[in-house]
């Protein structure tokens, strides 16, 4: 062994034996805790073998908080549509290009308690929202925007359609600026419309960065956690999975349970990941 894969067997040790440390054995430990029904308090683990899984699978209380989450998986591709349009549309030559990709960009930079306050006062009972419609004479639309079941997921999933629009827009929006000039030129010689070059440079040209943005949304949509439990706490009907999961750890102390609905999400996470890779390589394989 020279003195060069040392050095490099060296540099790979640190980063190893931290993923190891804080990545692989928390998991481990994790799933070992699914399977008992520790309370988090003491050193007492009952093993209960699989029935945290059996009452996961049972119980509708679950079922109904994996349910809420599809709210914010139909405002997240709503999002992505949005935010691919306008990417499209702010790298042609258009008046006001920076300031509206500022204003696309900054939702993103605040943080989740200030969005959470903004929201309360403006959707609040006779708040800005409501005083709008009133204004627009709709005010037979309103309601209690953070309290009515049948409301509060879709005005929490709009929020966050807001607040992450951003962040697709600047992916897209930089992949489509790092499209060969040579493809635009080819498209401007052939008399080609925006649909036409959208169609048919744009999107083929772009797919690695809509595939990433698909897994960022499976990721998103299924640990949504910081705007319904800020402005609800869950209440409501609004219980995402992940707040399923914190109140069963840290207000019902049942470590065990929360525990195995962890591994559950993660394995959701996986398998959805796994299976939009599948289909993204099987799409080229067709090509």
């Amino acid at each position: 062994m020279n003195k060069s894969n040392k050095w490099v067997r060296l540099f790979l040790a640190v980063p190893i034996l931290l993923l190891t440390i804080f990545g692989i054995l928390p998991i481990i430990n994790l799933i070992v805790i699914s399977f008992t029904s520790w309370n988090g308090m003491g050193s007492e683990f009952n093993w209960v073998g699989w029935d945290n899984y059996t009452t996961l699978f049972k119980s509708p209380v679950y079922w109904n908080a994996l349910r809420v989450n599809l709210y914010y998986l139909v405002s997240g591709i709503i999002q992505m549509v949005i935010a691919y349009y306008f990417a499209v549309i702010l790298s042609e030559k258009t008046r006001g290009k920076n300031f509206f990709k500022s204003l696309f960009l900054l939702p993103s930079l605040i943080s989740s308690m200030a969005v959470a306050m903004i929201f309360r006062l403006f959707l609040s009972p006779k708040g800005a929202f409501d005083q709008l419609l009133i204004f627009l004479h709709l005010d037979k639309w309103i309601t209690f925007w953070l309290g009515n079941p049948d409301q509060v997921n879709i005005t929490l999933a709009s929020i966050s359609l807001w607040r992450n629009l951003g962040i697709s827009f600047i992916l897209y929006y930089g992949a489509i600026q790092s499209i060969p000039r040579d493809y635009n030129d080819v498209c401007l010689i052939d008399g080609a419309s925006l649909w036409q070059k959208t169609k048919w440079i744009t999107i083929p040209q772009t797919m690695k960065v809509i595939y990433l943005n698909c897994i960022l949304l499976i990721i998103g949509v299924i640990s949504v956690f910081d705007i319904p439990f800020i402005l609800t706490n869950g209440s409501n009907g609004s219980t995402t999975i992940v707040v399923q999961t914190m109140k069963l750890a840290f207000e019902q102390k049942k470590y065990g349970i929360a525990s195995s609905l962890s591994v559950c999400i993660t394995l959701i996470i996986v398998l959805l990941s796994g299976f939009l890779n599948y289909v993204k390589n099987k799409g080229g394989q067709k090509k």
